[in-house]
C-alpha cells in the first residue's frame, strides 16, 4: 500500500487508541486504610460475631446452580438451608462480570472498571493492583489476622504477598482443565483445617467455569462439579466451630453457553450462602421462611433475598469489627442485624456515615429508631454512585475524535474521488452510512446481526431482480445465507433451541460426516491441477479431523464409535508409537503437529513460487488458510466453511455474468458484508461474554504464552471475517484490474467513518443506562476489528502475499 494510505490508517488506530483511553478511565478512589467514624471507641472495643472466616469462591456460580431443582447438585448445602444453619441470597454483579473487576468489587466493595475486563487476561498486568487501595484484606492484615490463600492466582495479582501468610496460586485462564485445577486447592485443606492457624481462609476454585466455557452451562461435567463442591463445604463445615463464619459466593455466573462478561441475568446472578452453626439461633430470613430447597426455578435467576453482591463487604467488616473500606458502595444486609444484637444501630449509622463521606454528602441527624429510612437512603446512594464512579478524560476525548475526523475526511476524499459511481461505490456509501448511525441505538447494537442479514437480503434480492439470467445461482446463494441465518443463535434478546448447531449435538453422526465432507471439500479444492499440494492439504485435514474428535471425546462430547480407533491409528501412523495414549495425552502433540505441518505446506508453496517464478498463486494457498482457521473453529460450525465454498462459487458466477466491469469492487463490498454477516451468524455478538476461548488453547501445554493464546483467541472468534478478507483479495488477484490500495480505500472509507460515529455515539452516550453493557464492549470489539481485519489481514498479510506473489 502507498505511504499516504498507511500513514492514514495508522492515524486512525492510533485516534481510536487515544480515545479508548480517555473512554476507560480510572475510578475515582480513595486513599489510605478506613477508620471507624462513629462512636469510634466504643466500637474498637466490640467483640466481633465470629472470629474466623472461610471464603469459598466458585468461580461462576450461578444462583440456579445452588438453589434450583433439577439443575442443583449441592446436596449438602440444601440440608443446611433446610435446617437454617445458611442462609442464601441471590448476588446481583455489576458488568463486566469477569473476574477481576468481580474480585475488586467483592474485596473493596468499589464499582468495577470496565477497563478491567480487558486487563483480567493480562498475565503480567500490574495496573490493576489493589496494594494502596482499601479491602476488607488490608483491614485484617492491619489489624494483625492472618490470611492463607489458595486457588485463582487473580487474587495474587490484586493484593501484595505480604497480605498471605501462606498462598499457592494455580493458574485461571488455562481453561481446558477443569479437575487438576480444583484438587490443587482442594489438597491443602486437610492440613489448614487440622492445624488452624490461620484468621481468614480464602479458596478459590475454577473448575466450574471451565466446564462453562467448554461445554455450557448444561454441560454433562456440572453435576459432578457440583457435587465435588458440595463435598469441600461438607468438609469445611464439619472441622470448624461455631465462631467461623464459612461463605460460599460465585464472583458472577454464566449465560446457557458458558461464557460471562456481559449483563444478562444469568451473568449477574451469583449464587450467595452464609453458613455457620450458630445461625439456627436466630430469625432466617424472610425469603427463606417455610420454603424447602431446592427451589423451583425463578424468573431472572432471583432466588430468595436479592442483594449486591458488594453488600459482602460492610457485612463482613461489620460481623468482625474492622472499619468498612474507604470505596465501599456496599450497604450492610440488614438480615445480619440480630447477628450484632443491640450493637447492630452502631454498626448501621457506621456505614451510612461511610456512604456519605464516599458520595461527598453531609450526615443527616438520624437516629438509632431510623434505621429503615437510613437503609432506604443508603441505597438510593449505592445506586447513585454506582452510575457514576468514573471519570472520563476529555482532552483525550475530543483529541481522539478530532484526529479521526481528519482521517475521515481525507479517506473519504480520497474514496470518493478515485471511485467512479456505480453500484459497488453506491452500495459501500449506503452500508458505511446504515451502520454508522445505528450505533447511535443500544438496540441496534445489541442486534447488529439483523442489520447485516437485512442488507445481503436486500443486495441479493436487487441483484436477482436486475439480471435474472443468474437465477439458479442467486438462488443457491440465498438458500445458503438462509442456513447460515438459522445456524446459530445471534444478538443478545433472543434465544432459540432448534437452530443447527444445537440439532447437529443431537445427532453426532451426521455432524462428523458434515465435518469430514468439509476438510475433504476445502483440501481437495483444485486436485486436478496440483494434486501433490492437495494431497498435503489433506494430511492437514486429517490431522484437524483427528484433534477436533479428540478434543470431543475429551470434553464429553457425543461422537460415533469409530472416531476414537481413528484418531489412535492416524496418530500411530504418524508418530510410529505403539504407546497406547488416552485422548488428552494426544490433544498437544495433534495440534502442534497440525500446525507445523500447515507452516510447513505454506513455506513449501512459497519457496516453489520464489525458484519457479509462478505468478498469482495465492488462490493455491486459499484451501491450507482455510483448514487453520477450521482449526479454530468448533466442532458444530465447521460445516459453515463447506456452506461459504458453495456461497463463494455462486457469487463468483453472479459478478461474472451481473457485473463484469465492477467484478472485484463489488467482490470487496460484499466481502464486508459476509465479514459481519458470518461472524455474527457464527455466534459473535457485540457482547464480551460471547468470546470464546475454547479453542484458545489448541497446541498449548499449561505453561503457555499469553501473548500466543491471545492470538489463537482472537483467530478463534474472527475466522469467518479471516475467511472472507482473503477470498476477496484472492479474487483481485485473478481479476482485479485497479491497484489493490485503490480497492482497499473502500474498506478504509467503511472503517474510518464507522470508527468516528462510532466515538461520538460513547460520548453521547456517556450516562446511558447501557453505556457499561452495550456501548463499552462495542468500542472495545471496534478496536479487535480494526487491529485484527482491518490493519493486520487487510494491511499487513495481504499485501505481504500480493507481494509475493507477483
Amino acid at each position: 500500500m502507498r505511504f499516504k494510505e498507511v500513514g492514514l490508517l495508522f492515524c486512525q488506530l492510533l485516534a481510536v487508541l487515544i480515545f479508548a483511553a480517555g473512554f476507560f478511565p480510572q475510578k475515582k478512589v480513595l486513599k489510605g486504610d478506613a477508620q471507624f467514624q462513629y462512636m469510634a471507641e466504643t466500637q474498637r472495643a466490640l467483640e466481633p460475631a465470629f472470629d474466623k472466616l472461610v471464603l469459598v469462591v466458585i468461580d461462576a456460580l450461578r444462583a440456579d446452580f445452588l438453589f434450583q431443582q433439577n439443575v442443583s447438585h449441592f446436596s449438602f448445602v440444601h440440608e443446611l438451608l433446610n435446617r437454617g444453619e445458611a442462609w442464601g441470597f441471590t448476588a446481583y454483579s455489576n458488568p463486566p462480570t469477569v473476574t477481576l473487576p468481580r474480585l475488586k468489587g467483592i474485596t473493596t466493595g468499589s464499582a468495577p472498571n470496565f477497563l478491567d475486563a480487558i486487563l483480567n487476561v493480562a498475565e503480567d498486568d500490574s495496573s490493576s493492583n489493589l496494594k494502596d487501595q482499601d479491602s476488607w484484606l488490608s483491614q485484617f492484615s492491619k489489624h494483625g489476622k492472618k490470611i492463607h490463600f489458595f486457588g485463582d492466582d487473580t487474587w495474587l495479582k490484586l493484593f501484595p504477598e505480604e497480605f498471605f501468610q501462606k498462598h499457592d496460586g494455580t493458574n485461571s485462564f488455562f481453561v481446558s482443565d477443569f479437575e487438576e485445577v480444583d484438587t490443587n486447592v482442594t489438597r491443602h485443606l486437610p492440613h489448614e483445617l487440622e492445624n488452624k492457624d490461620w484468621d481468614v481462609l480464602i479458596l478459590h476454585y475454577l473448575g466450574l467455569d471451565h466446564i462453562g466455557h467448554k461445554g455450557g452451562a448444561a454441560s454433562h461435567f456440572m453435576p459432578p462439579k457440583h457435587r465435588e463442591m458440595d463435598t469441600v463445604i461438607r468438609q469445611i463445615y464439619e472441622q470448624v466451630d461455631d465462631r467461623t463464619l464459612l461463605c460460599v459466593m460465585g464472583d458472577h455466573g454464566m449465560n446457557d453457553l458458558g461464557n460471562h462478561g456481559g449483563s444478562s441475568a444469568g451473568e449477574t446472578s451469583a449464587g450467595m450462602v452464609f453458613v455457620s452453626k450458630r445461625l439456627p439461633s436466630y430469625p432466617r430470613p424472610a425469603a427463606q421462611e417455610g420454603v424447602s430447597s431446592p427451589i423451583p426455578a425463578a424468573e431472572d435467576y432471583q432466588f430468595f433475598t436479592r442483594i449486591q453482591q458488594v453488600d459482602f463487604v460492610p457485612t463482613i467488616a461489620s460481623l468482625f469489627n474492622i472499619p468498612i473500606p474507604k470505596n465501599s458502595l456496599g450497604v450492610f444486609i440488614k438480615e445480619f442485624s440480630s447477628l450484632l444484637g443491640r450493637h447492630a444501630p452502631t454498626k448501621i449509622i457506621e456505614n451510612y456515615h461511610q456512604l456519605m463521606q464516599l458520595a461527598g454528602k453531609k450526615t443527616t441527624a438520624l437516629g438509632s429508631d431510623d434505621l429503615g429510612a437510613m437503609l432506604a437512603e443508603m441505597k438510593d446512594v449505592q445506586a447513585t454512585l454506582a452510575r457514576t464512579a468514573t471519570n472520563y478524560n476529555y482532552a483525550l476525548l475530543f483529541l481522539g475524535v478530532g484526529i479521526l475526523s481528519l482521517v475521515t475526511a481525507a479517506t473519504a476524499y480520497c474514496y470518493l474521488s478515485s471511485t467512479t459511481l456505480n453500484e459497488a461505490s453506491v452500495l459501500m456509501i449506503a452500508v458505511t452510512a446504515l451502520l454508522g448511525f445505528s450505533v447511535f441505538g443500544s438496540s441496534f447494537v445489541e442486534e447488529e446481526h439483523q442489520i447485516w442479514w437485512w442488507i445481503i437480503i436486500a443486495v441479493i434480492g436487487y441483484s436477482w431482480a436486475t439480471h435474472p439470467t443468474c437465477t439458479p445461482s442467486h438462488l443457491v446463494f440465498l438458500g445458503c445465507v438462509r442456513l447460515l441465518r438459522g445456524w446459530n443463535n445471534s444478538g443478545q434478546k433472543f434465544m432459540y433451541d432448534f437452530t443447527v448447531a444445537e440439532l447437529l449435538k443431537l445427532y453426532p453422526t451426521i455432524k462428523w460426516l458434515l465435518v469430514g465432507a468439509t476438510l475433504g471439500a476445502v483440501a481437495l479444492d483444485g486436485f486436478t491441477e496440483r494434486p501433490l499440494l492437495s494431497i498435503f492439504n489433506l494430511l492437514a485435514g486429517l490431522l484437524c479431523f483427528a484433534y477436533k474428535a479428540c478434543w470431543a471425546n475429551v470434553n464429553g462430547e457425543m461422537s460415533p464409535k469409530y472416531v476414537q480407533p481413528l484418531v489412535s491409528k492416524i496418530y500411530n501412523l504418524l508418530f510410529a508409537s505403539g504407546t497406547s495414549l488416552d485422548d488428552k495425552q494426544l490433544l498437544v502433540p495433534l495440534a502442534r503437529l497440525f500446525f507445523k505441518v500447515a507452516a510447513a505446506i505454506v513455506c513449501m508453496r512459497m519457496a516453489y513460487n520464489f525458484i519457479f517464478a509462478k505468478r498469482k498463486f495465492l488462490g493455491e494457498l486459499f484451501p491450507i488458510f482455510t483448514i487453520v482457521l477450521i482449526m479454530q473453529t468448533t466442532t458444530q460450525n465447521i460445516p459453515l466453511f463447506l456452506v461459504f465454498t458453495v456461497m463463494r462459487s455462486s457469487l463468483r458466477n453472479i459478478l461474472r455474468i451481473g457485473y463484469p466491469q465492477q467484478r472485484c469492487e463489488m467482490f470487496f463490498v460484499l466481502s464486508l458484508i459476509l465479514q459481519n454477516l458470518s461472524f455474527f451468524q457464527f455466534g459473535g455478538t457485540n457482547s464480551i461474554a460471547t468470546i470464546d476461548l475454547t479453542n484458545s488453547y489448541n497446541g498449548i501445554s499449561e505453561n503457555y504464552n499469553i501473548y500466543v493464546v491471545g492470538l489463537l483467541m482472537c483467530i478463534a472468534n474472527m475466522a469467518p471475517a479471516i475467511y472472507w478478507s482473503l477470498a476477496a483479495v484472492i479474487d483481485h488477484q485473478l481479476y482485479g484490474k485497479r491497484p489493490y490500495v485503490q480497492q482497499k480505500l473502500s474498506s478504509m472509507f467503511f472503517y474510518s467513518v464507522n470508527s468516528l460515529l462510532l466515538l461520538v455515539s460513547c460520548i453521547c452516550m456517556r450516562y446511558h443506562l447501557f453505556i457499561w453493557s452495550v456501548f463499552s464492549p462495542k468500542l472495545c470489539y471496534l478496536l479487535g476489528w480494526n487491529i485484527l481485519i482491518h490493519f493486520l489481514t487487510e494491511t499487513v498479510l495481504e499485501p505481504f502475499l500480493l507481494v509475493l506473489a507477483s
